[in-house]
């Protein structure tokens, strides 16, 4: 390994060791076989600051959402930075550095950022002159000639702080190429921040770790496997996405890698972000290898056969659309959002491939303004766009799974989502359907066949418990821990289901049902309510219906009994009683008292 000072941490982890690559320079690699789901590193940030943007709802010393904020007492009323409590305020001792600098408004957005980050660093540098000198040494910074905007910038810098001139730019280009964006829980962006240990990671678009942030905005780095993307290239299908693969472990002396830019991106627009912000090109699997390029790239950003003009055309267009749906979202107008994204929709449909970025994107952001709505609506399990939800949450996932990491978090938030609306219907479904169970014995299921649950109604049940569970498994693999997980995310486990306005007494009733079916050790496998191991989903939930069973003729009746039973792994004979049963009461008239069997079965009973 390569020792670094102000590094000395990758000297005592069990997992990784610095290493020098031989185009790179310097690199992070496994110490040991690293399996999915192990937190490899947890480091607390050098220097932060919080958004501009975040700054009157978070605090600025630990990200905390505010809600009985403190006004920075040094900068009065008029600074706007805020603290959750005295304690963070008087141990953000930096801030004193960037007063007058926010104070002022001096700059927007992320010139802003950078030059408060920077007089940060130059208080620490005043702060522990040692530990600053290491840090600063063991940063790097690829692109070393001076934007006109970062010349700009020291220019501010320089008029707050006695540094000079060159010193100054260096900063800037070691605060640009080596911060970290601090997401919460929902993967808002709250600030910035220097991590020295983490900046040792090198990128990839195809990475195997990924980074997620917890209280303090102390970041962590967890092990996600090694993605086969070769495998994927020649395994996708006509609709433009592959079959699961999971990952492999992290191999003893490999390179561990994380991403710098947004991952569902062509891979033209991943390398020109990266050349622009961290002054390098990207060389990993899914830039560099013409088998990958050409089956998976092609669906981020090709159009339809014989309509590529159109489509050039219609870009411009269609990119404005997304941006007035994420417009919209922001000041709380869902309708306005969900209108926007549902129009870039429909009028790419057609133009370009199903996978195309744009489309994404647009799904993305209509999945994120309909579950508001929902949220909000006094109709609440039968508010529509809970069917809305599931209709967009099924390709986004399997466009999602095909172009990022197996574990990430994109799709930890979709299959969230996704588990989260199929619940809601269900919900409705289910209100005012028969009472199937057995009067004071829960973990039986009575034998009346014409009280059965219609059998579309418990696959719907199994796959929206299925991807809770997988959200769960995929959560851990991502976070190292159990949901709710990252930085702000509410302790109650029923949060989500709360904040939709859920009867989570009947969710609750819901989900204990299923737990007893004999699918019970297929829900743990990651993403099975996708990959066909679990009854199939509808193909469209906007008008799917599952009827109770005493509506349905007796010819479909007898279908649900044979797939009900399949259902729940019941016997032949025991199918067999219940399908004896069902032609006993038709003959005697539909009198449910007049029919004889009363075989009493209970479903569960013996397939437990």
């Amino acid at each position: 390994g390569v020792r670094v000072p102000g590094l000395e941490h990758f000297e005592t982890n069990d997992a990784l060791y610095l290493a020098t690559h031989p185009t790179k320079g310097r690199c992070v690699r496994a110490r040991r076989e690293i399996n999915p789901g192990e937190t490899i590193l947890r480091c607390a940030p050098f220097v932060h600051v919080v958004h501009d943007r975040r700054k009157e709802d978070h605090c600025a010393g630990c990200f905390k959402t505010l809600e009985n904020a403190v006004e920075c007492v040094e900068c009065g009323e008029f600074c706007g930075v805020k603290y959750c409590a005295d304690v963070c305020r008087e141990s953000d001792v930096a801030h004193v550095a960037e007063c007058s600098m926010v104070r002022t408004n001096a700059g927007t957005g992320a010139d802003l950022r950078g030059a408060r980050m920077c007089l940060r660093l130059i208080h620490r540098r005043t702060e522990d002159p040692e530990r600053f000198a290491k840090v600063m040494n063991a940063l790097r910074c690829e692109k070393k000639s001076p934007t006109p905007a970062a010349t700009r910038l020291a220019s501010a810098v320089r008029h707050r702080a006695d540094v000079n001139p060159q010193e100054v730019e260096d900063m800037l280009g070691k605060t640009r190429e080596n911060s970290h964006g601090v997401v919460d829980w929902k993967l808002r962006q709250l600030g910035t921040g220097i991590y020295p240990e983490a900046s040792m990671f090198n990128h990839s678009c195809a990475p195997n770790a990924v980074v997620s942030f917890a209280a303090g905005g102390k970041l962590n780095v967890c092990c996600i496997g090694v993605d086969d993307y070769e495998a994927r290239a020649m395994e996708i299908g006509p609709k433009g996405h592959a079959p699961l693969r999971r990952p492999r472990p992290i191999g003893k002396g490999e390179e561990v890698c994380i991403a710098y830019t947004e991952l569902y991106r062509p891979a033209a627009s991943r390398r020109l972000t990266l050349e622009k912000s961290k002054g390098f090109t990207c060389e990993c699997v899914r830039c560099a290898n013409a088998s990958v390029l050409k089956a998976l790239d092609t669906e981020l950003h090709a159009a339809m056969d014989g309509v590529e003009e159109v489509a050039d055309e219609m870009a411009k267009e269609l990119e404005e659309g997304i941006d007035a749906s994420r417009a919209a979202y922001a000041i709380g107008d869902f309708e306005g959002a969900v209108e926007s994204a549902e129009r870039v929709l429909e009028s790419s449909d057609g133009v370009l491939r199903d996978g195309h970025f744009l489309r994404l994107e647009a799904r993305l952001a209509a999945i994120e303004a309909h579950i508001e709505m929902a949220s909000r609506s006094d109709e609440k399990c039968k508010a529509p766009g809970w069917r809305k939800v599931c209709d967009l949450c099924v390709p986004t996932l399997q466009h999602l799974m095909t172009h990022l990491p197996f574990y990430h978090p994109g799709t930890v938030e979709i299959t969230k989502h996704f588990g989260l609306a199929m619940l809601m219907v269900s919900a409705e479904l289910a209100d005012g359907q028969p009472d199937h169970r057995v009067r004071g014995d829960p973990s039986y299921i009575d034998a009346d066949v014409i009280s059965l649950p219609n059998h579309n109604l418990v696959k719907l049940w199994i796959n929206s418990t299925s991807a809770f569970c997988t959200h769960g498994n995929v959560a851990q693999k991502v976070y190292g821990c159990r949901v709710l997980s990252g930085l702000n995310a509410p302790d109650d486990r029923m949060h989500d289901i709360k904040r939709v306005g859920g009867d989570t007494h009947h969710i609750a009733a819901i989900m204990k049902q299923i737990a007893n079916t004999g699918y019970g050790e297929k829900v743990q496998v990651d993403y099975a309510f996708m990959d066909g191991s679990l009854p199939p989903l509808p193909e469209s939930f906007t008008n799917f219906r599952a009827p109770p069973s005493a509506q349905m003729s007796p010819v479909d009746q007898a279908a649900n009994i044979r797939v009900y039973g399949e259902l729940y792994n019941m016997k032949p004979k025991q199918i067999e009683d219940m399908l004896e049963d069902l032609e006993e009461y038709h003959r005697d008239g539909g009198q449910r008292d007049a029919a004889p069997g009363g075989h009493g079965h209970a479903l569960m009973s013996e397939s437990q």
